[in-house]
């Protein structure tokens, strides 16, 4: 490591995934943060400045060695510390940031051998998660492509999103962990319902770069993960539900969940979040509402 550049501050954005239809290829980042300062040490120690999560000390330690293997540099010992307002375990991206921002800052403190796509592809394979990985990095709407048959991160394309669109989150009090929702995942899907997805997400991907978002209104429908997942978000349906009704545009569940987004304008967007928390309130569930626009930045790395 540079003895010049020893601490690195990165931000990174949450996101919304999947965005119904659009399953592991498109994401929005949000204007809701997570940071992870990097401070280089003398020694080969990696250690956390301040009390964190189980588990995360095996996270760090695993996505330092890939990173070292990736950029094939020699790892050096750090202090980090992480912390932020994206809630874990409920579907707008928690581990992608994590792992992002630990991946951007040992590369600002390398001397950066690793450009943007490489940061993409290595943090995709740590997380199984190509669309949050993207719009960590590059922020605005993300559309992500795979390989067809080993379905690792190729490359993405990305456009920006105006502050006028409105993404209004409802994060109910408990937590989703995305190795469960993909494991009540179908091996197969009747092709109808194949078909009707891939209409849904040609249309969603037309509406959010055309602009025109008021056409988005009862266009945005899933078959192939959202019915399948109903069972580990009870109410989340509803509550999107609630949302359009209340004047949204229209709504998904956001990633394996349990949060739910519905996306709408400025003047709508407290009914919205009225409507939608409401929906959980009568059932005895507490939850959070955020009202959020589009970060069209990605994450940001402050030396």
């Amino acid at each position: 490591m540079s003895s010049e550049l020893s601490t690195v501050l990165v931000q990174v954005p949450a996101s919304t995934s999947n965005c119904g239809p659009g399953f592991d290829t498109l994401s929005i980042a949000l204007s809701l943060y997570n940071f992870v300062r990097l401070t280089a040490r003398e020694d080969e120690l990696i250690a956390c400045a301040t009390e964190i999560q189980e588990g995360t000390q095996k996270m760090v330690e695993e996505t330092a060695l890939s990173f070292a293997q990736t950029a094939g540099v020699e790892l050096k010992g750090f202090d980090y510390e992480i912390w932020g307002e994206v809630p874990m375990a409920r579907g707008l991206g928690s581990s992608s940031t994590v792992l992002a921002g630990v991946v951007a800052g040992l590369n600002a403190l390398h001397g950066e051998p690793l450009d943007k796509e490489a940061m993409i592809r290595l943090t995709t394979k740590l997380d199984n998660a190509p669309d949050n990985a993207c719009a960590a990095f590059a922020g605005g709407f993300c559309i992500a492509r795979t390989e067809p048959f080993t379905f690792a991160y190729r490359e993405h394309v990305r456009f920006d999103l105006p502050e006028s669109l409105v993404f209004v989150a409802v994060s109910p009090d408990y937590q989703v962990l995305t190795e469960n929702s993909r494991r009540v995942l179908p091996d197969s899907i009747p092709f109808n319902d194949v078909v009707r997805s891939a209409n849904s997400l040609a249309y969603l991907v037309g509406v959010l770069v055309s602009g025109e978002f008021e056409r988005l209104k009862d266009s945005v429908n899933d078959y192939i993960h959202q019915p399948y997942r109903v069972l580990l978000n009870p109410f989340g349906h509803e509550s999107v539900e609630a949302g359009v009704h209340a004047g949204a545009y229209t709504g998904w569940l956001s990633g394996s969940g349990s949060t739910v987004v519905c996306v709408t304008n400025a003047e709508n967007a407290r009914v919205v979040g009225e409507a939608m928390e409401g929906i959980y309130q009568v059932n005895n569930i507490k939850a959070r509402v955020y009202r959020l626009s589009a970060d069209n930045n990605g994450l940001t790395v402050t030396v």
